[in-house]
């Protein structure tokens, strides 16, 4: 009868044998969730919209007319760096999409204007037009401008290769901002007829024409 002889392995090189098995393992097991990933985050080659600002709530007093995010490096789902650079978005054309839930008394004067603002390394705010949104519940408006056309509040530009420090929409009147902020002293409106606004108010940039796909946001 032949016996045959099993050699074990020095203890050294099974441990090197075992630690490359691991290594393979681990590696196809990322393997798949890391190009998943990258399949869907899209390139900026592809990139044509993007969402800029969604406010789904009511704007309240406290708010002071200004429905703002700020700071808005606090909301990491909107966009706030590099708009020149790789793409240039600051040619594109912002879309605007607005609707009115409720509110405590109608208000068919009301207007809708938004604005952006920095504060670093200079004081930086644009707005666009102040548009009609009447405050009536149901009220639904679709308007857009070209980002470049936005007014240069007393001259100070902003600064679009660098972050911005805040952007909202604000609530006016028949006199200005129903708002209490620097001596505003609410336009001439009583803010109990005007406040809670329930609203969806909705912002996207787009590079080059045509309405962006609105299903993407809520709409």
């Amino acid at each position: 009868m032949t016996v045959m002889n099993t050699r074990r392995l020095p203890i050294a090189t099974r441990a090197i044998m075992l630690a490359l098995a691991l290594v393979f393992l681990l590696g196809v097991a990322l393997a798949a969730p890391a190009q998943l990933r990258a399949q869907d985050a899209p390139t900026a080659a592809n990139a044509t919209e993007m969402l800029v600002f969604d406010w789904n709530k009511p704007v309240t007093k406290n708010y002071g007319g200004f429905a703002q995010y700020k700071p808005l490096s606090a909301f990491p789902q909107l966009p706030n760096g590099n708009w020149l650079s790789p793409i240039n978005w600051a040619n594109g054309t912002i879309y605007f999409r607005a609707k009115v839930f409720s509110i405590p008394k109608n208000q068919p004067s009301m207007k809708l204007g938004f604005c952006f603002w920095q504060n670093s390394p200079k004081y930086g705010e644009e707005c666009s037009k102040n548009t009609s949104v009447p405050g009536v519940p149901g009220t639904e408006r679709q308007w857009s401008q070209t980002l470049r056309s936005f007014n240069k509040i007393g001259g100070a530009a902003i600064n679009w290769a660098l972050p911005r420090w805040k952007e909202g929409f604000v609530v006016r009147g028949p006199k200005g901002p129903v708002s209490p902020k620097s001596g505003m002293n609410w336009g001439g409106q009583n803010p109990n007829d005007w406040y809670p606004l329930n609203i969806h108010y909705t912002a996207v940039l787009v590079l080059d024409g045509g309405e962006p796909d609105w299903s993407k946001y809520g709409w």
